[in-house]
């Protein structure tokens, strides 16, 4: 399970899920996905909806996500990741927040807790626009979390 931040302004939600391959971090995580094609993945995001103001796409407030956080609870426990991938600083400092147990580190450390791994990892978007050079480890690097535990 990939859990990004939020939601992103799309034509049609039909179509277009969370972390789509309309977006650049849709594609790296397509790409991730691709080389561990053995493996079933859902994306997902921390809120729902889309935050905006002033009619401009801005990050979600802590009680965004505070009230959003029970929907992800909710499909976790529907869908019984075996990981879950945190993407990104907020995410991850969110849910470590909430559930003391888990680590918003990013050197591929995993948490297990009721029975789900938890990794925080850099956003991918992070990646591609400022470690570029990294682009390789960071892909070798949540696929080998996924080959250890699926």
């Amino acid at each position: 399970m990939w859990v990004g931040l939020s939601a992103v302004k799309v034509q049609c939600t039909t179509t277009e899920t969370p972390l789509s391959n309309s977006t650049n971090t849709g594609k790296l995580i397509a790409e991730i996905e691709k080389k561990n094609n053995n493996v079933n993945f859902y994306k997902t995001n921390l809120v729902k909806c889309l935050p905006i103001k002033d009619q401009k796409i801005r990050y979600p407030k802590k009680e965004e996500m505070k009230s959003c956080f029970g929907h992800l609870t909710e499909e976790i426990e529907e869908f019984k990741p075996k990981i879950v991938f945190l993407l990104g600083k907020q995410v991850a400092d969110f849910v470590s927040e909430k559930n003391s147990e888990l680590s918003s580190t990013y050197d591929y450390d995993t948490v297990k807790k009721n029975n789900v791994i938890y990794v925080s990892v850099h956003h991918p978007s992070y990646i591609l626009v400022y470690k570029r050079k990294e682009l390789d480890a960071y892909i070798r690097g949540i696929s080998k979390i996924i080959n250890t535990h699926c």
